[in-house]
């Protein structure tokens, strides 16, 4: 059986909610810890070092996400085997840091996506086989809303936009559409 990411996490993080001025956070950041930037839902949405921002002059960690690396919200007792079968993995592209593990409403811990690759390089690691549930049906026993295996917050860069999209899955060579209800409707733009 696949161990569950929580069993690999890490619980040493400083949880920044997106509020938090510059100044504070690079506080709280100056012993080397990593930061988990968390949005007023307390989703998270960034994760953030000391260096990230020595040269950046926003008011607050709000308006620097677009600047930050991405993260990947997980539910914690997903297994390994579970978010490399799933098209959240894909989501790894957007050059995610860590899996941010979370436990109903709570972040309990991260996974640093480089442990993560190295799981899936491991010999002990074997992938699932394709399996088909009985009579050909999807076999999802999955609720609609947060998949339990990722979705990863992205600003979009779109002049005039600015919207926090959240993506279940991600191809370089076809952007989604922004998620922003407003008109005009336009692709995710990207920092870049």
């Amino acid at each position: 059986m696949s161990p569950t990411l929580l069993s690999e996490a890490d619980g040493f993080f400083t949880a920044l909610p997106w509020r938090t001025g510059l100044e504070a956070a690079r506080a709280a950041l100056a012993s080397g810890s990593l930061g988990i930037v968390h949005d007023d839902a307390g989703h998270a949405v960034a994760a953030v070092r000391y260096a990230d921002l020595i040269d950046v002059a926003e008011p607050d960690l709000r308006t620097a996400v677009p600047r930050l690396a991405p993260v990947i919200e997980v539910d914690a007792d997903v297994t390994f085997a579970e978010f490399a079968a799933s098209p959240s993995v894909t989501l790894l592209d957007l050059g995610v840091r860590v899996l941010v593990l979370r436990d109903g409403d709570h972040t309990v811990g991260i996974v640093p996506a480089e442990v993560f690759a190295a799981h899936l390089a491991s010999p002990d690691y074997t992938p699932p086989a394709p399996v088909m549930a009985g009579a050909g049906g999807l076999g999802d026993s999955t609720l609609p809303g947060q998949p339990r295996t990722g979705l990863a917050p992205v600003v979009c860069q779109e002049p005039g936009c600015g919207h926090l999209n959240r993506l279940a899955h991600y191809r370089h060579s076809a952007p989604p559409w922004c998620q922003r209800p407003e008109p005009p409707r336009h692709r995710l733009q990207m920092g870049g």
